[in-house]
């Protein structure tokens, strides 16, 4: 199984964990990881992800987030075709750097991509099924 984590799920562990959500989230985000690290799972990192870590102003953030995604074994380069899709994408009201996202996840043939974005869960209606991390551990939990 392939899933694709956006920058706001590589992110929760940062955010105020005093918040349920969030505190949940991260916790569910916590426990992908261990799945991808014990090879259950497989990430797939993008140049998009890498392009938006990049701008991160946090260097802490920044730098986990960037040894995190090495550990990935599959990367999606850009292309002609990703931009296009990214392009149909932003017509549903999903923002550039989402579109980005969600086209490169799609020409990874991922099985999901994992956000805490509720807008991009909401607004896309592609290929792949897009979801919260909570809601991919039950997911595993059902299998």
């Amino acid at each position: 199984m392939k899933i694709y984590l956006d920058n706001s799920v590589l992110n929760r562990p940062f955010d105020d964990q005093s918040v349920p959500k969030v505190r949940l989230e991260t916790v569910a985000m916590l426990f992908i990881v261990e799945l991808i690290e014990r090879k259950k799972i497989e990430l797939v990192n993008s140049l998009v992800v890498e392009y938006e870590n990049s701008k991160n102003p946090f260097l802490k953030r920044k730098i986990w987030i960037s040894a995190y995604l090495s550990r990935a074994s599959f990367f999606q380069k850009l292309n002609v075709k990703i931009k296009n899709r990214a392009k149909e994408l932003e017509k549903d009201n999903i923002s550039p750097i989402d579109s980005l996202h969600l086209a490169s996840a799609e020409a990874a043939k991922v099985d999901f991509f994992i956000t805490c974005d509720y807008d991009i869960i909401r607004r896309y209606e592609g290929k792949l099924e897009a979801i919260n991390p909570i809601q991919f551990i039950q997911i595993l939990k059902s299998r």
